[in-house]
């Protein structure tokens, strides 16, 4: 360093005698030397090559050096443009700023690494490196300052993962990796991925299997194959993304029916795929019974008694003059979000399998939107049919946030179960009945149809749908409603702190299947609260049995789900329950309880009121039988969640009065109290006394009851203590 100031003063020492000899006073050569600007420093202009795949960075270094070369004191700031860091080290100490001390420039040349920062998402990067230093003078010399730039460029680019062998060529890819099959892929043995983008090469399948999901950020082209399985899901997020077909590619979606009992029952459909025509999907089906529904004909003012041909001023859900329902052409192509009815075809039919259909074609993506049909405020509820258009299931909640200004905040899903019957509302002779629709509501929840599957808040691929029109436009599907999981799509029609829910089933033993459900949810109210929270049945009139609950105010309307406030829930609640039955012979209904959520409904004992008995069952225990003439009966049933007797409790008489069959005409009864039977008398359900034997003060009394028929009966005893106790008797033919 002293040799470096020795050599410097040397050089200016001469420099000042030089310029003497010119005739230059030594004030006049220090004003001059001040003047004159020397640099010692040298920059490259551009520096590239900071690229790396994202999630793997930083970047490789890449340099520059510093070097002053005179005597100097100032120090050098190095500052990186965004998403670059500098250092003086190859592996530690990078920032987006640096400060080099003079000291350490007046060592000699210093070594600038510079690298694209880790952790930067898929983007390129440039900028302007910036250096700089102060203005210095070295004895007689101004050294200006240093303020230099050096343009950066680079790149995080995305991943790039090839299927082949067997195996990926670099690492499981994620959302943000291009991938290739160029090897048959199966979800089911390899497991489910995400992807930026796909490509299929020619040759290749790619197989999603049930119960598994790929999910593609953007485009999708196959030249080989793409099979989805009946309850696999494919998903395109970007709505802008493209789903191409090329040179001999193929793209298809299988779906399968649930189980039917006859050929001629209906599954509801959607094509997922664009541009299917009806005789491809639907080869396997009834020509004769192909429809889709044509809501600007529908009109119901009229309602129709027991599909008679006799008509009140009303509603029943039934088109009056039945031009709704319209056959579908053996080669149109099926529209994206439309639905569709179809049955099986009666050659080669089975009862009891379910059926595949195949949808062949590119997968519909992104923004699609189905007209709604909207007939005026003449009553009625405006049905119109449509279907989600995608290859995966979509979220009920999202549709109905996205087309509530549209439509209904209710969806009926078809679950086909019941035969039809010559009594069931239609333009039909044989009808089938509307107590087969499964509903999903907003803000309530959801409720099994005739199948006695409770669906999720989820509309399966390929699945067609009615939702109620409130105006004239389009509902919109796009793909942010689209699910990626592993079960969404597994139910076609098909924990938390929760709300109180009660679902309710009615059965027979003549397969009647029926459920309601009542929820104590958030911005529900104890009156009618729209379609959103209080859902009524679809098509209701002129079914065999259903239950349904009932809203003050609203005498004339069948509600299958019904919300309620929150707050009213207590151990004081009532919850109206009505009945109706077209059922003439004897039948032997059950109330039982499908499903319980919250804290409440768990842990508080639930109760059905029979006010035609007079008895108050504790339904939480056990089902609660009983048998019915025809007709409506909105007054006979309630739920409470508090005993307050009627009469009979049957959780009394079950433990005192013991009843067994010894044949189907002769029955023991017996006692389980310290008393003996004077009397044992038997009343049907309506009240009648049936039988009444004296027993005179027997423990034991054997009745003979051979004329009765089959049903429901209360068996009352008198005991010798002046005690009366009860319990049911199911008479079985």
């Amino acid at each position: 360093m002293k040799t470096k100031c020795r050599f410097q003063v040397l050089i200016v020492s001469l420099l000042l005698t030089v310029m003497s000899s010119y005739g230059y006073s030594k004030k006049t050569l220090e004003s001059k030397s001040k003047a004159t600007y020397s640099t010692f420093y040298s920059f490259p202009s551009s520096l590239t090559g900071f690229d790396y795949e994202v999630n793997s960075g930083p970047s490789t270094n890449q340099t520059f050096s510093i070097n002053d070369g005179l005597l100097l004191t100032r120090p050098y700031t190095v500052t990186a443009p965004s998403g670059f860091e500098v250092s003086t080290s190859s592996s530690s100490g990078f920032s987006s700023s640096i400060v080099i001390p003079g000291a350490i420039i007046d060592l000699g040349s210093v070594t600038v690494y510079v690298r694209l920062a880790s952790g930067l998402s898929i983007n390129t990067y440039s900028g302007n490196l910036s250096i700089t230093a102060p203005d210095a003078t070295i004895l007689t010399f101004y050294y200006p300052e240093v303020n230099e730039t050096i343009s950066l460029s680079g790149e995080v680019t995305r991943k790039e993962s090839i299927w082949s062998g067997g195996s990926w060529s670099n690492g499981t890819p994620d959302i943000e990796t291009i991938v290739t099959i160029d090897d048959d892929y199966s979800t089911s043995s390899f497991g489910n991925f995400s992807a930026w983008s796909l490509h299929i090469n020619s040759g290749n399948q790619l197989t999603i299997n049930d119960n598994t999901y790929i999910e593609v950020e953007n485009n999708v082209v196959t030249e080989g194959t793409l099979l989805v399985a009946t309850s696999g899901s494919f998903v395109q997020n970007n709505n802008s993304a493209t789903f191409t077909l090329s040179g001999s590619g193929t793209a298809s979606v299988n779906k399968s029916t649930s189980v039917l009992n006859n050929w001629y029952d209906y599954t509801y459909w959607s094509s997922p795929v664009n541009g299917a025509v009806t005789n491809d999907v639907f080869s396997s089906s009834h020509p004769n019974y192909r429809y889709w529904f044509n809501a600007q004909n529908y009109l119901d003012v009229l309602q129709e008694t027991n599909n008679g041909n006799t008509y009140l001023a009303g509603h029943d859900d039934i088109d009056d003059d039945g031009d709704d329902w319209t056959l579908l052409g053996n080669t149109e192509t099926l529209l994206p979000g439309v639905g569709y009815a179809a049955t099986h075809s009666s050659t080669g039919f089975t009862s009891g399998n379910s059926y595949n259909y195949t949808f062949s074609g590119p997968f519909n993506t992104g923004t699609i939107s189905t007209p709604i049909y909207y007939n005026g405020n003449n009553g009625d509820n405006d049905w119109n049919f449509i279907g989600n258009p995608y290859p995966s299931a979509i979220s009920a909640d999202t549709f109905f946030t996205l087309n509530s200004a549209v439509v209904g905040n209710a969806i009926y899903l078809w679950s086909h179960s019941t035969a039809p019957s010559n009594t069931s509302n239609g333009n039909q002779t044989l009808n089938y009945s509307s107590d087969d629709y499964a509903i999903i509501n907003s803000g309530s929840g959801e409720v099994a149809g005739a199948s006695g599957v409770i669906p999720d808040r989820y509309i399966p691929s390929g699945q067609g749908f009615f939702i109620q029109g409130l105006a004239n436009g389009n509902a919109t599907f796009n793909n942010a409603m689209r699910l990626k999981d592993n079960t969404s799509n597994d139910q076609f029609f098909r924990s938390t702190n929760h709300p109180n829910k009660l679902w309710l089933n009615l059965t027979s033993d003549n397969g009647v299947f029926n459920q309601v459900l009542v929820a104590y949810v958030n911005d529900a109210t104890d009156g009618d609260d729209g379609f959103a929270f209080d859902s009524p049945r679809m098509l209701s009139s002129g079914t065999n049995s259903i239950i349904y609950t009932l809203i003050e105010g609203q005498p004339d309307t069948k509600y299958a789900i019904q919300g309620k406030s929150i707050s009213s829930i207590s151990t004081q609640e009532i919850i109206k329950l009505g009945f109706y039955t077209t059922i003439g012979q004897a039948t032997i209904y059950k109330l039982s309880i499908a499903k319980l959520e919250g804290n409440f409904m768990n842990n508080q004992p639930i109760y059905i009121k029979d006010y035609l008995l007079n008895v108050t069952h504790n339904i939480s225990q056990s089902d609660y039988t009983f048998t019915s003439e025809a007709g409506s009966f909105n007054n006979r049933f309630e739920i409470v969640f508090t005993e307050q007797s009627l009469g009979i409790q049957d959780e009394t008489i079950d433990q005192n009065l013991i009843i067994t069959e010894i044949d189907q005409n002769i029955i023991k009864v017996s006692t389980s109290l310290n008393s003996q039977i004077e009397a044992v008398k038997l009343y049907n359900l309506q009240g009648k006394l049936v039988s009444n034997t004296s027993v005179n003060n027997r423990s034991i009394a054997i009745i003979n009851i051979p004329n009765l028929s089959s049903g429901v009966y209360i068996v009352q005893a008198e005991l010798d203590n002046n005690i009366t106790i009860n319990t049911k008797l199911i008479k079985h033919l």
